[in-house]
This record gives C-alpha cells, sequence and structure tokens, in this order.
C-alpha cells in the first residue's frame, strides 16, 4: 500500500490533469444544457480507461522497483544484465548507469596501478637506503668509521628520505609550484655546497662558469633536480672532477658535465625510466633508476627540458634546457 501511495504521488500530475479535464467537462456540459446523463456516461467511461491504464503502469512500476531494489545489492550484476528499456529517458538513466560503472572501474583501475607504482617504489628506494646503512655496519666493525665517512653516509640517508617525500609529493594531484624568479648561479652555488664533504673526500674537482641568468621556475624543485644531477655525477667519477657551465649557444641551457665511467649508447634512451639503471648501474649496485626518472618528470612539470650524451669511459653531460615557454610572471 506504500508503494502505491508513492505511485501516485509521482504521478500526481497526470491525476491533477484528468481532474481538470472532468472539470472542464462538467462546464460545457452546463453551458450546453448537457443531459446529466451523458456526463456521467463520460465520466465512467473514462474513469475505467483511466483506472485500466495506471493499473498496468502501476504494475510496471512496482516490477521497475524490485529490479532496482535487487540490483543495489549487486550492482555490477545488474549493470551487466540490464535489459532494453521502453521509455526513453530509462534509457537514458540505464546509460548514465552504465557510463558511471566504467568510470568507477577506471578510477579503481587507476588507483591500483598508484598503489603497485608505489609498492615498486618502495621496493626500490628501501634497498637504496639500505647501502648506507651497510657501510656504516661494515666500518663500525671494522673499526673504520671516521668522521667523515659517518657524514657523507648520514647525508645520503638523509637525500634518500627526501628523495620519497618529494616522489610522494611529485605525484600528488595537488602538488602546488611557486613560480618565481631563480637565479642559477646562486641556486648551483647553494647545490653543490652540500656535496662538498664529498668532492674533498673523493678528490674531484669543481668548476663553475658563471651563467648570469634568471630563470623563472620552483626553486625547490630545480634544486632538487640539480642535486639528482650531481649526486649521479660524484657517484659514477672516480677521477677528475664535474664542470657546470651554460651552453654558447643556448644560455638559458645549463651543462652538467663529469669525467666519469659514462653510459653505454643502448642504455642512453632508457636512463630516464623509472626502475631503469642499465649496465652501469647493475655493476655498482647503488642506483634505482628513481633520480633522472624524477627529474624528467619534475622538469616536464615545470616547463624545462633535460636530456644527456655520454661516452663510455669518457664522462656525461647532461643538459638542462631551463628557458621557459608554459609559465609566465604576471
Amino acid at each position: 500500500m506504500r508503494l502505491f501511495f508513492r505511485y501516485l504521488k509521482d504521478r500526481k500530475y497526470t491525476v491533477i490533469t484528468y481532474i481538470g479535464m472532468v472539470s472542464l467537462f462538467v462546464s460545457t456540459f452546463f453551458l450546453y444544457d448537457v443531459p446529466v446523463d451523458v456526463y456521467a456516461d463520460a465520466l465512467l467511461f473514462s474513469g475505467f480507461f483511466l483506472l485500466i491504464m495506471m493499473s498496468i503502469q502501476y504494475y510496471r512500476y512496482r516490477r521497475q522497483h524490485f529490479s532496482l531494489e535487487n540490483g543495489k545489492k549487486a550492482v555490477r550484476l545488474y549493470v551487466q544484465s540490464r535489459q532494453q528499456r521502453q521509455l526513453l529517458i530509462e534509457e537514458d538513466y540505464e546509460e548514465l548507469l552504465e557510463i558511471l560503472d566504467r568510470e568507477c572501474r577506471e578510477d579503481v583501475s587507476e588507483s591500483k596501478q598508484a598503489n603497485y607504482r608505489l609498492m615498486d617504489y618502495y621496493s626500490m628506494w628501501s634497498h637504496q637506503i639500505k647501502t648506507p646503512l651497510a657501510v656504516l655496519n661494515l666500518k663500525m666493525q671494522e673499526n673504520q668509521l671516521d668522521h667523515t665517512v659517518l657524514k657523507q653516509e648520514l647525508f645520503k640517508i638523509d637525500q634518500y628520505l627526501d628523495m620519497m617525500l618529494q616522489y610522494l609529493r611529485l605525484n600528488h594531484t595537488e602538488t602546488d609550484f611557486v613560480f618565481e624568479e631563480v637565479d642559477i648561479d646562486r641556486l648551483i652555488k647553494e647545490t653543490v655546497k652540500k656535496y662538498a664533504t664529498f668532492f674533498i673526500y673523493q678528490e674531484l674537482s669543481f668548476s663553475l662558469e658563471e651563467t648570469g641568468q634568471t630563470v623563472i621556475s620552483d626553486k625547490k624543485w630545480l634544486g632538487f633536480v640539480l642535486e639528482q644531477i650531481l649526486l649521479n655525477a660524484i657517484k659514477y667519477t672516480r677521477q677528475g672532477g664535474i664542470r657546470i657551465y651554460s651552453n654558447p649557444n643556448r644560455p638559458k641551457e645549463i651543462v652538467i658535465e663529469d669525467t666519469g665511467i659514462g653510459i653505454l649508447q643502448e642504455d642512453i634512451d632508457r636512463v630516464f625510466e623509472k626502475g631503469y639503471t642499465g649496465y652501469n648501474g647493475h655493476n655498482h649496485q647503488k642506483a634505482t633508476g628513481l633520480g633522472l626518472y624524477m627529474s624528467r618528470e619534475i622538469m616536464r612539470k615545470l616547463g624545462h627540458q633535460i636530456h644527456l650524451t655520454s661516452e663510455v669511459g669518457s664522462g656525461t653531460k647532461v643538459w638542462l634546457n631551463v628557458s621557459q615557454h608554459r609559465y609566465k610572471m604576471e
């Protein structure tokens, strides 16, 4: 009974229309002095016809209601077994439900993929952070843990923790970049200063040819990219040093050149892929393939570009094009 009254409420405009038409007929019959018997017959026939039609509609209304009630218990099965509807509005609702179901599946799939990527990253990151911990443990066992080694390995741990936080922020949909005018030379000096201990310990030289460039970028994120490039350069350079200068043909293209072991030609096109370490990375057991991948993603989001050239045994050049074509200062 409750469902029936709900049906009448949903069909109230139909009932109101019928009552209005009956009132109109009463007025018309009264004005033309039509006999009451004729009016009663018309009312009886139309009422009987209305009752039949509303009964049929109520049956369909009731059946559809219970179908949807059962569908709530197993939405996915209901969507898969949906039937062709007779009314256009019903077809529209069914199509809308199918679209929502498809979008929901896509969102769930993307969420699972993001979770898998995050788990892969944590696996690689945990492997990477174990390296300085293993060095500290070994040095302690051999009683060779001096202040310099301790400082270097703690610095690496701090860098890896920072990398993890930056990775999470980078993959967050609400990552906020603060664009401002960045003095490239000052940023390079601040970054290199963090790695002074490594240069001294490994007896590496450093040369900076000031660029005199000011660019529009996010200082924190651009500095993170510089740190990753310097870290790789120091990691794979045994003798010689690192040189930073600007491309004479493109003043806003910064070159970070080292005299390290270099990269195989077949690896150059893939070193920016996540998790790809190449031959040298596997050989040294120190790489996880995250630094360059994150650097490329950050540069892309900042509106900059990054690429590298290398020769095995001679060194590597990383080219950072910090010119800005996507964002402008207001």
